[in-house]
């Protein structure tokens, strides 16, 4: 191949003559990870493999959003590191990661035949690949929640933007890294300018690097169809880095364009207390965000809150059962379903009186078998009781694992109105009172997650139950509550009594 006759306007020869000369070699010389797999493609008139990688913890009773990477041999580790440690710090889904070989990227990824790079022009049936026979196989194999990211750099990226402009529909987001919008005189700017028109609701991330090769690799002309026609229900970020290679931005951009991507992911994990409960009609009760967000809107009928509904700020009151909604809204499709939690129509619950018959703290039973979930207590013998005053003392338990226990006492009221009550455990916990299930935190978990409740309470004493299992690791409860007229705090064990049995 006679590289150096390409004839390229954009005065990026000697980079374009790098990569073409070298890509062969560096693909040759990486192991790609992940599991395997050969699709027989009508498209590509063959075998085509891929490479899959499982989020860690992956199971079949959870969705994950799945990212299509190009040129997996290039940096399908270093992808799967990213995406972990973003996981890992809330920034983004647990995502299955999907990486398309190419055994000709210049065939694959270029939307036009070029006289001096003879295999090029064949990436329309390469997207058409991704899109029909790619996606439907992951999806078919594995518990995907239909949200996916198609990713690329360089002809990848240019390959990516070629699939948002032609195909919008076969993936909701669209990362393009410093891709070489340079080809075949700036084909998909002008492309752009038909086909943005049909991209509503989709999300696109363009990262490039400052300096000629902004202009260079036709990324500023890129921005300016878009800042002229993109449409409003467009949701794009483009950014330009400064000091970077061709090859060293593609780390930081990807960071940057998952996280944008992810935007709604994050505006999902709003939390608001109570998360549910009860109301009395005529009573105010107040709903609270642990912290503030912009745009943030609600609803108390159960739609699906948009920018037309109420603004939300620190807290709201509601004064009759209703199902509230919130969230950020967003111009993007196929986004995250709004945080939502029932409040039903509830009564005053009357208190007993408190007198020297009760003595402080909560009663115990215990209980040992491999439980996945609190099982039904009445079918399993007690091994253990006796009354704890100062907290739940697990580790004082004959086993630190599979085991189970029941506390059962009365809960103060010093005040009569509407009492928070909150917890988190590890693992399984429920929270009764008046042998009404108020929290259900069953099945196996850290200790990561608060739920929380709310019910109005007369003065007086309140009968609780709480129940919980072990299965292994940590053992842990953790008690929230807010009183009437007071700041939420942890339950102390000073609230909490119980009767005296018989002798």
């Amino acid at each position: 191949m006679k590289i150096a006759s390409i004839k390229i306007n954009y005065q990026i020869a000697p980079l374009f003559i790098l990569f073409i000369l070298a890509h062969n070699t560096f693909l040759n010389a990486q192991n790609i990870p992940g599991d395997p797999f050969t699709i027989t493609s009508k498209y590509m008139e063959g075998d085509r493999e891929i490479r899959i990688i499982l989020p860690d913890g992956y199971n079949e009773w959870t969705e994950y959003d799945v990212q299509y990477m190009l040129d997996p041999k290039w940096g399908m580790k270093r992808r799967k590191s990213l995406l972990d440690f973003m996981q890992y710090n809330g920034m983004a889904p647990k995502t299955i990661l999907v990486g398309v070989v190419s055994p000709d990227r210049n065939s694959d990824m270029t939307p036009t035949k070029m006289a001096n790079l003879p295999t090029s022009g064949n990436s329309e049936n390469f997207i058409d690949f991704i899109g029909k026979e790619v996606k439907p196989f992951v999806e078919s194999k594995y518990k995907t929640s239909g949200r996916s990211t198609f990713a690329g750099h360089s002809f990848g990226g240019l390959c990516v933007m070629h699939a948002f402009l032609r195909s919008p529909e076969y993936f909701d987001s669209y990362l393009v890294s410093d891709p070489s919008f340079w080809y075949d005189n700036q084909l998909l700017v002008k492309m752009a300018k038909e086909k943005l028109q049909n991209t509503n609701g989709k999300v696109l991330f363009i990262g490039g690097r400052k300096g000629k090769a902004y202009k260079n690799m036709g990324i500023e002309a890129m921005e300016e169809v878009l800042k002229e026609h993109a449409p409003k229900g467009l949701d794009w970020k483009l950014i330009a880095y400064k000091d970077e290679t061709h090859n060293s931005v593609v780390y930081k951009l990807n960071y940057d364009g998952i996280k944008f991507i992810a935007q709604d992911f994050r505006n999902n994990n709003i939390k608001f207390v109570p998360e549910q409960g009860e109301v009395i009609p005529g009573i105010p009760l107040s709903i609270f965000i642990m912290q503030a967000y912009d745009e943030l809107r609600y609803t108390t009928d159960g739609s699906e809150p948009d920018l037309n509904s109420k603004l939300m700020k620190d807290s709201v009151l509601i004064s009759k059962a209703a199902t509230f909604k919130i969230k950020i809204p967003s111009k993007r499709t196929n986004t995250f379903p709004a945080v939502s939690g029932e409040f039903v129509k509830g009564t005053k619950l009357k208190g007993l009186k408190k007198s020297k018959k009760y003595a402080s703290g909560l009663h115990y039973a215990y209980y040992e078998g491999d439980f996945n979930k609190l099982p039904d207590f009445d079918t399993l013998n007690i091994l253990k009781t006796g009354v704890i005053t100062k907290g739940f003392e697990l580790k004082s338990f004959p086993k630190k694992q599979s085991f189970a226990s029941v506390y059962t006492g009365y809960f103060e009221a010093k005040t009569s109105g509407y009492h928070y009550f909150g917890l988190s455990s590890d693992d399984g916990l429920k929270f009764y009172i008046h042998d009404k299930l108020m929290i259900n935190n069953d099945s196996r978990h850290g200790a990561d997650t608060d739920k929380s409740t709310v019910v109005y309470l007369e003065k007086g004493l309140h009968p609780i139950r709480y129940e919980y299992f072990q299965f292994e690791g940590g053992a842990e409860i953790n008690l929230f509550y807010k009183a009437p007229g007071e700041k939420p705090d942890r339950l102390s064990f000073a609230r909490f009594w119980n009767k005296p049995s018989k002798k």
